[in-house]
């Protein structure tokens, strides 16, 4: 079942990809549903059928009467013996057929397919076919692409009704072949042969693989599970047609793969895909043998069975194989070596592996120097973590053009060092890594795409080196909250900023892009309000910008975020009338001298930031006040141990531990620290709730990170219950960064109300605010509390 599913996967991708692109086909599966014969309900509209795994014995010609629409119909691995003539009648758009596993008889007796003339796709393998004689009917099969089969016995004039045909694919299962005549296979004309040898005679397998390789350009041997006898000729290379080999399923020695891959090279093939390799012993030294340059070596999915072996001799075998496009992928390999000369490699694909950025290292005072021709290298989806010491170890590829570092871990601080980048890098892919802004100070200077989707880059700085040649860069699904300024890449043509945190673009960022042609920044919150009508003023009804500025998904991905009323409103239809954002035009005629006033009084106050200080201060006032009104009674301070306890992302816990507790604990405060005051043994849950109880306050960190945090969760949600006990002011609420109420989700219903209804506590960036910051905290959490002993005392007895 796993063959003849995978073989019809493998065609429906390679051949009818818009099958698997359309999302709206109706599908039905029935699959493995103990079936005796095919439903009776089945819709009109069915285009796709899985009838695979049942106990289906015929079908009948009233089956598919109501599926006029079928396109798909799958009943491999059934018990199928008869076929009625007329089953097919009523589907005329039915093209991929798959009968393989089953038990029909009579390869010269299907006449059913007499009325399936539009089939693409059709399987007839591992079935009871004594012989491979094809009958009269598949004449009719003139769209047919692909065609699979096996029998017992096969001979010379087996494939004359088709010999007219050209297909695209030709399987065959040989593995209960019994008898092979010499040249059967020169009937079929296809552009490519897949052969199944498990459990095949080797005598029929070499026989068969002779007429193959003489036949077929493109040739697949799968599941094989001998010594791969067949490849001997190869030697044969006067007599030769084939030039792409591809060997999957194959479980074997290390002795055996190398001489089957050293085989190759002594041959005439150009091509060479390795897939689903299993190696079962590592024994023998085998090097290189000396042959022509392949145009492709590939290997996927390999795998090695012995616990220790010689890694080296596995990376150096392989990466010194001559071949201009060398792929190792989906292989939990760690390493690979560097080639011992000059390598012809111009692609090097090593996507998908366990690499490190140690990749080609072979010597602490020496780099990689033999990859002096490689054009373009993937290293998507390893273990990639730090960037510097990975352009070290490409820096002396001098032809390097195309780099792929995606799908890693990748990071980059000033302090890995000064990156050293190959001279001729243009295209540059860093997607879906970690990195942040630091980035655009570890770039290549003759980079001219450069692709940053998915990190954590909130903004462009503008102290970086200048790139000159940078004219498309993607910086989809990151952080950033404008538009970037072009200084530093004053040629750019293209900018994708999708998906990020944009509100309110300024269109100041447009100067600085003199070349700019395309602009996608689809998909971002949009916050419709005044401040936005800016950019929208900007924009025609087909989404251009003069002069020749277009916007990409104009206008379906542009909407707004909020407010409510706007919120899904495309920025096409926002519309603010003038007087709503410029009031101040009718108050200015009426009231000059005052709103002269106010405007210096608020400069005044900006400049010095007073209505900062005041807010402060007013709130330092009434945490006094509200101390002096609401003295604690004893009966409440039963139990209490701490001034406050803490609840916060981890994603913040640096400044927690470097800056709230010290401030906190220096000044005489108990904080209850989860890291330390946690007791063994207990569940987390036990822990957060006699914390909550045995403190007098509990202090929220609020920041993007909190929200995200099931644990922070569950602390808010059984603090703000202790409000029965201990009153509303037990719940502190400090606010690290800027957080909207619309971006903090729906289950956080509480922190919502909390925010909208009672005043917090903001962390100031400016460290001039910080000491007055620390002032009204500690004011809010001061008071008279049990000794030190009194508290150990009592968790003892708790």
């Amino acid at each position: 079942m796993e063959l003849s599913g995978w073989l019809l996967a493998l065609y429906m991708t390679c051949f009818l990809p818009s099958v698997i692109l359309d999302m709206k086909r109706v599908t039905i599966n029935d699959s493995s549903q103990n079936l005796t014969s095919v439903p009776t309900d089945l819709g009109s509209s069915t285009e796709d059928l899985d009838l695979s795994v049942n106990q289906i014995q015929s079908l009948k010609s009233q089956d598919f009467n109501k599926t006029p629409k079928l396109h798909l119909l799958n009943v491999s691995w059934n018990i199928l013996q008869h076929i009625d003539v007329n089953t097919f009648n009523a589907t005329p758009a039915l093209e991929i057929l798959d009968l393989s596993h089953n038990k029909l008889q009579n390869l010269s007796k299907q006449h059913f397919l007499l009325h399936a003339g539009h089939l693409q796709f059709l399987d007839l393998s591992s079935n009871m076919f004594s012989v491979m004689a094809l009958g009269r009917e598949f004449v009719s099969l003139k769209h047919l692409q692909w065609l699979g089969l096996s029998a017992e016995e096969v001979s010379i004039s087996d494939f004359a009704t088709i010999a007219n045909l050209t297909l695209k694919t030709f399987f065959v299962n040989a593995g209960g072949m019994k008898v092979y005549e010499e040249s059967s296979l020169m009937g079929v004309h296809a552009e490519k042969a897949i052969i199944v040898l498990s459990m095949c005679n080797s005598t029929i397998a070499v026989q068969m693989a002779s007429d193959a390789f003489k036949h077929f350009r493109e040739l697949e041997f799968t599941n094989i599970n001998n010594e791969m006898m067949f490849l001997q000729e190869l030697h044969h290379r006067e007599s030769l047609r084939t030039v792409n080999l591809g060997i999957s399923k194959l479980k074997c020695s290390w002795e055996v793969l190398t001489g089957c891959v050293n085989t190759v090279l002594i041959s005439s093939i150009q091509k060479l895909f390795l897939s689903d390799i299993t190696i079962i012993s590592m024994s023998g030294q085998v090097e290189v043998t000396p042959g022509h340059v392949l145009e492709s070596f590939s290997i996927k999915k390999a795998s090695v069975t012995t616990f220790i072996f010689d890694q080296k001799k596995l990376y150096d075998f392989f990466i010194n194989i001559p071949a201009r496009n060398f792929s190792v992928t989906q292989t939990p390999i760690v390493h690979i070596t560097c080639p011992r000369s000059v390598s012809e490699i111009r692609v090097l694909d090593l996507s998908d592996c366990a690499l490190t950025e140690k990749v080609f290292f072979t010597d602490p005072d020496r780099e990689c120097d033999t990859l002096t021709g490689l054009e373009k290298i993937l290293l998507k989806g390893n273990n990639l973590r730090h960037l510097r010491p990975l352009t070290s170890r490409i820096h002396l590829m001098k032809s390097l053009q195309y780099v792929d570092f995606s799908q890693n871990s990748l990071t980059y601080t000033e302090e890995q060092g000064r990156c050293v980048w190959p001279p001729k890098i243009t295209h540059l892919d860093l997607s879906s890594n970690g990195f942040d802004q630091n980035v655009f100070k570890c770039l290549p200077i003759s980079i001219r795409i450069l692709n940053l989707q998915n990190n954590q880059v909130s903004a462009v700085p503008a102290n970086v080196p200048l790139l000159d040649h940078l004219s498309v860069l993607d910086l989809t699904a990151n952080r950033l909250l404008d538009l970037p300024l072009c200084q530093a890449y004053p040629n750019l043509q293209k900018l994708v900023i999708r998906s990020n945190s944009l509100h309110a673009p300024l269109p100041e960022a447009f100067e600085t892009c003199p070349h700019l042609k395309s602009l996608d920044a689809s998909h971002n919150p949009y916050i419709c309000t005044c401040p936005l009508r800016e950019f929208t003023a900007l924009i025609d009804g087909q989404g251009h910008k003069l002069p020749g500025l277009v916007l990409e998904h104009w206008p379906g991905g542009y909407q707004c975020s909020y407010p409510e009323s706007w919120r899904n409103t495309t920025l096409q239809n926002f519309y603010l009338p003038e007087i709503s954002c410029k009031a101040w035009l009718l108050s200015i005629t009426i009231l000059i001298p005052t709103i002269t006033l106010a405007i210096a009084v608020t400069l005044l106050c900006n400049k010095l930031d007073a209505p900062w200080y005041l807010k402060m201060i007013w709130k330092w006032t009434r945490a006094k006040h509200n101390a002096i009104l609401s003295q604690d009674r004893a009966e409440d301070m039963e139990g209490v141990c701490f001034h406050a306890f803490l609840s916060y992302s981890q994603r913040n816990a640096e400044w927690v531990k470097g800056q709230l507790l010290p401030k906190l604990e220096g000044s005489g405060l108990r904080v209850c620290h989860h890291e330390r005051d946690f007791v063994p043994g207990k569940t987390i849950i036990q822990n957060i709730l006699r914390c909550i109880e045995q403190s007098r306050r509990c202090v929220f960190v609020l920041s993007s990170h909190f929200v995200q945090s099931e644990w922070c969760h569950y602390e808010l949600y059984f603090a703000n219950h202790q409000k029965v006990t201990r009153g509303i002011n037990s719940i502190i609420l400090v606010l690290l960064e800027p957080l909207p109420l619309y971006l903090i989700p729906s289950k956080y219903y509480q922190l919502k109300a909390m925010m909208s209804r009672r005043t917090y506590l903001e962390w100031p960036q400016d460290g001039a605010k910080q000491s007055l910051f620390w002032v009204n905290l500690r004011a809010t959490l001061q008071a008279d509390l049990p000794m030190p002993l009194e508290r150990e005392q009592q968790a003892l007895i708790s």
